[in-house]
């Protein structure tokens, strides 16, 4: 195996040892696969640190006026991870009630948390207000009203941002395309009355309008979609400027692709803050508006590389036309993403790293119930045999998080791994856990398990 050509050299941590195994950060990953019978997803601590700091350093060098750093959790959330992020000194963006509960229970600050859903109920509202979370981010005009009504019953304000969608095609998957007109996210249709919005909610002492988020979509690739973005929302700015309504803040979103395969060319973090933070203050130059305060938000681009999935071998099969199946111990259960966007993986045989003899070209296929269990659909491989370790590059964002228990399969632990050393962060789920809330009535014989 040509190690200038493939893809794990191109990812921070990645190495062979002298045993021809895959290693992170020194850790032999053979070795980490022994530690369970189900996947394991390993993640680069160092490399999640690596890319907080260069998304901060990059908006002091670029933008002049003040800018924050918020982890978009989605992609992958768990203690340790808001553990990394305290010790970062980083925000972090929240869109669900648990979301907000691991980011309060791990003591991330409330000024350092800000909100997001298109649907959010009043009790998660409540909590937000409350908490005195930074910002609030409003999805529309029906959340608006109940927000207000909230902050009234409670006697207390909140911050929020207005999430307008820039209507703009973008290359990605139309499923995480979140900037088109035909999303559900945002004020679209009736973008014309936000500035009557504003007056009439948040002209009392309980809303305060701070300023406006846009989000395009993720695994973005493009960032001239991100400056198109940038035009539209800073001339909406400028329409809300000529009606007497002040922008402080601008969230930009996130939604920086990462890399699967060698086909994926995807910006560095430092070009991609360069040229949205001269984008923003080019428009607002030729606007004559005074520079917003900046918001980033980035999720996969922080957790995508620095993450990976251990998996074992087992069946191996020769099926229609040729066809080598090679199964894993895992499958769409913990990487939903193959069956549900289509995506695209590179892998390799981590105890087979150095064998330049004959490949074959394999289908990696799950152990889920399902045809469509496929993680890989066509991949050249050293020959494969039952217990060799399969490592998935990537995997990082949108793993963990999708992660599910369909056949009851029980979701894989995590490790972080840093200079030599690793950690258990998420145990593996017991087998105990899938009947805990199960209940069994008293005409069946029982009331609980």
């Amino acid at each position: 195996m040509d190690s200038e050509n493939s893809f794990y050299s191109k990812i921070k941590g990645f190495s062979v040892g002298d045993n021809n195994h895959l290693r992170l950060n020194g850790v032999d990953l053979v070795d980490l696969s022994e530690l369970s019978e189900r996947p394991i997803y390993v993640v680069n601590e160092l490399a999640i640190r690596d890319n907080l700091r260069a998304y901060r350093q990059a908006l002091e060098q670029f933008y002049p006026k003040p800018s924050s750093l918020f982890y978009a959790s989605k992609a992958f959330l768990n203690s340790a991870m808001c553990a990394v992020l305290n010790q970062e000194g980083v925000g972090i963006d929240v869109c669900s009630e648990g979301e907000l509960f691991i980011a309060q229970k791990t003591k991330i600050p409330p000024e350092k948390i800000i909100m997001h859903g298109n649907n959010k109920s009043e009790k998660k509202l409540r909590k937000a207000v409350t908490s005195k979370i930074h910002r609030i981010i409003v999805d529309n005009y029906a959340e608006l009203i109940l927000l207000h009504k909230i902050c009234s019953e409670l006697d207390r304000s909140c911050n929020i941002l207005l999430r307008i969608n820039p209507s703009i095609e973008v290359e990605t998957h139309k499923s995480i395309a979140t900037g088109v007109k035909e999303s559900k996210f945002g004020f679209y249709m009736d973008r014309a009355q936000v500035p009557e919005y504003i007056k009439e909610i948040c002209s009392g002492k309980y809303i305060h309008f701070k300023g406006i988020h846009f989000h395009i979509g993720s695994n973005i690739y493009d960032i001239s979609s991100y400056e198109e973005s940038i035009d539209i929302i800073i001339d909406f700015i400028d329409s809300l400027n000529r009606q007497g309504i002040k922008v402080e803040d601008l969230n930009i979103g996130g939604g920086l692709g990462t890399r699967y395969t060698n086909e994926d060319l995807v910006p560095e973090i430092d070009p991609f803050v360069q040229t949205v933070c001269e984008k923003i203050k080019a428009s607002c130059q030729e606007k004559n508006l005074e520079l917003p305060s900046l918001m980033l938000e980035p999720g996969r681009s922080i957790v995508g590389e620095a993450g990976c999935t251990v998996y074992k071998i087992g069946a191996i099969k020769e099926g229609y036309n040729g066809i080598l199946y090679a199964a894993v111990n895992g499958g769409m259960t913990d990487n939903l993403r193959p069956s549900l966007y289509q995506a695209k993986y590179s892998a390799v045989i981590a105890n087979k790293m150095n064998e330049n003899g004959k490949t074959c070209a394999y289908q990696i296929v799950g152990k889920c119930c399902e045809t469509g269990d496929v993680l890989i659909d066509h991949i050249e491989l050293p020959l494969c045999s039952p217990g060799d370790v399969l490592v998935v590059f990537s995997t990082g964002a949108y793993h963990h998080s999708l992660a599910s228990q369909y056949n009851k399969h029980t979701i894989p632990g995590v490790i972080f791994v840093r200079e030599g050393k690793y950690d258990w962060v998420s145990k593996e789920q017991p087998l105990e856990d899938l009947t805990q809330y199960d209940i069994i009535p008293t005409y069946l014989g029982g009331n609980h398990l």
